[in-house]
């Protein structure tokens, strides 16, 4: 589970940065609380699917790029 989560948090960190918008800006798109974001951005906790597809929205990709554009792995989102 920890490389899916160091993946997702990687991916997170990655768009924002090709969009060039702050952490906060892309908190506010998502309606995610941005320290929730930053510790996505970090590994130190996981987003839940629907604050994923918010971000994906935000980000105008779909949300599987957040997982290398295969299916949405269940073990980030439900610790399996």
């Amino acid at each position: 589970m920890a490389d899916i989560v160091e993946r997702v948090a990687q991916e997170l960190g990655s768009q924002r940065a090709r969009l060039g918008i702050p952490l906060d800006e892309a908190a506010r798109r998502a309606a995610i609380d941005a320290a929730k974001l930053a510790a996505a951005e970090n590994a130190e906790m996981t987003l839940e699917e629907n604050e994923l597809r918010r971000l994906a929205d935000a980000y105008g990709i779909d949300v599987t790029a957040f997982f290398g554009g295969r299916i949405t792995p269940k073990e980030y989102l439900f610790g399996g």
